[in-house]
């Protein structure tokens, strides 16, 4: 089963590749020596180096406070809004960022009735970092909250006895944890800010603010130079593979620990200063996180001229590509995991991870053009938008199906082998038990990123296939704003139930 989806994974990768290098008749190396392109690989990097580093100083900060205020009345909506910013997809946060921050935005407006003249100017590396905090700095303070959460309570209960001050605790229990999570989870995002597609192309401000992603969108849409598209492509890969190894090899399944069921109670809770520092912390999250979240509720009152038989149109193709993405990324990610428990984990979690190294663009139009002589090329946009985005949400799934897995296997493997157990018994049996919860959730976490993708519809939609992403760019490029205002509404609802009960399940499994 390994080999096969690994295969599966491959392959399209290595055909697209080929396609879009013959479709450009080669590669054009001196594309690397151009003064743009130079100018837009620094850009990404350093864009992506500053969204991975406020990402994990905030994230490890918000997630310290509420791993020690367990109390509060407001803990559980804030878990839940972090959530929620986590899975909105790009091209509606970029409405709610635009909403609140633009030139005719609700804290624009605000600052100028109080006699202050908003001061960032929101089209460029400000707007982008915006946007890239808020989606991975939730992010990042749910994975660091897990870590700390899976401290065995008998730590702080010793830490209390032998009066630990808060330094020390830090030091020696949530230090570990969280530089544990570090690499992998900075590999991670400044992978994601890196190729980062719609909020770049929506706030960039113009061609030098942009990343690689957006170049080749440009090299392909704009000016069809296919031979520059391959070089990009083959340049971000690189780069992105070297990421992926980190990640790959950082990453290592949760093992279960020791401990009792009991209640975390930190020894540092009654810090006055800890407390004053935490309190600080969760309200510049909540006027961070909270805000662009409820301004996509003003969407609500526009819902009248939101549905017509083109949203109809564009809600059912939504649905069908994400059905269709989740299954893949679902049966792959249980295929890779497979493989991995059974040996070679490093060369399989590769494999997961890498998908994210490629270019969603160059893959759907390297595959469009290696399949032309052979199928109807007219027909094949929606099963290869199928296809890539279950390649995309395949990290996520493979490392939801791989814990539970790598668990059940650490359990139960060893008597599985010794009475002989085939492969369907030992699903049954053995597997489905603790699987059963992961795989839901990794269809429906699938589904919701597949529902909010808008990088690669804006390659191959068009009047015949239109998605509610695309619907809300198009509405936004025509400042069609309260038709705008209630698709974002509906898209952000429709991603966050598909997504909540995967976060849910996926929470109980992690705690």
């Amino acid at each position: 089963m390994g080999p096969m989806a690994a295969l599966a994974v491959g392959l399209p990768a290595i055909v697209a590749l080929i396609g879009l290098t013959i479709a450009g008749g080669g590669l054009d190396t001196t594309a690397l020596k151009q003064a743009y392109v130079q100018r837009v690989i620094v850009f990404s990097a350093v864009q992506a180096f500053l969204s991975t580093a406020i990402a994990l100083l905030a994230g490890a900060a918000l997630a310290l406070a509420l791993a020690r205020r367990t109390a509060f009345a407001g803990r559980a909506p804030l878990i839940a809004l972090l959530s929620t910013a986590t899975v909105l997809p790009g091209i509606v946060v970029v409405f709610a960022i635009v909403a609140l921050y633009g030139r005719t935005g609700f804290v624009t407006g605000a600052a100028r009735a109080l006699g202050f003249e908003w001061g960032i100017w929101l089209y460029g590396l400000p707007g982008i970092l915006i946007a890239h905090s808020f989606q991975n700095i939730p992010f990042a303070a749910r994975l660091y909250l897990h870590a700390l959460e899976r401290t065995p309570p008998e730590h702080h209960r010793l830490a209390a006895s032998l009066g630990m001050s808060p330094f020390a605790i830090f030091r020696h229990l949530d230090w570990p944890r969280l530089k544990a999570e570090s690499a992998g989870l900075a590999a991670l995002i400044f992978l994601l800010c890196f190729i980062s597609f719609a909020v770049v192309l929506a706030l960039g401000g113009g061609p030098g603010r942009a990343t690689l992603e957006v170049a080749i969108y440009d090299a392909l849409r704009g000016e069809a130079d296919f031979s520059r598209a391959a070089t990009l492509a083959l340049l971000q890969v690189a780069i992105g593979l070297g990421l992926t190894l980190v990640l790959a090899w950082r990453t290592a399944p949760i093992a279960e620990e020791a401990g009792t069921r009991y209640t975390l109670i930190r020894a540092d809770r009654t810090s006055l200063s800890l407390r004053a520092w935490d309190i600080a912390v969760l309200m510049a999250a909540c006027l961070f996180i909270v805000p662009p979240i409820l301004s996509l509720t003003a969407g609500a009152f526009s819902l009248a001229t939101f549905f017509s038989a083109d949203m109809l149109q564009a809600f059912m193709t939504s649905l069908v590509l994400a059905a269709g993405a989740a299954f893949i990324a679902t049966l792959l990610g249980y295929a890779l995991a497979r493989g991995a428990i059974d040996g070679k984990r490093a060369i399989y979690s590769g494999l997961a991870y890498a998908t994210l190294a490629m270019p969603p663009f160059a893959m759907v139009a390297g595959l469009y053009f290696a399949l032309r002589p052979v199928a109807n090329v007219m027909a094949l946009g929606g099963p290869l938008i199928i296809v890539i985005n279950g390649l995309m949400a395949l990290p996520f799934a493979y490392r939801l199906i791989e814990t539970p897995l790598a668990i059940a296997h650490l359990r139960h493997g060893r008597l599985a082998q010794s009475l002989g157990m085939n492969a369907r018994d030992r699903f049954r049996f053995v597997e489905w038990p603790l699987l059963k919860r992961p795989l839901l959730t990794a269809a429906a976490l699938a589904a919701a990123l597949s529902l909010g993708d808008f990088g690669v519809i804006a390659f191959f939609g068009g009047s015949d296939l239109v998605t509610l992403p695309l619907m809300l760019y198009q509405q936004l490029g025509a400042y069609r704003m309260d038709e705008a205002a209630a698709t974002a509404f509906f898209l952000a609802c429709l991603v966050f139930v598909f997504a909540l009960g995967a976060l849910r399940d996926s929470n109980h499994a992690h705690s």
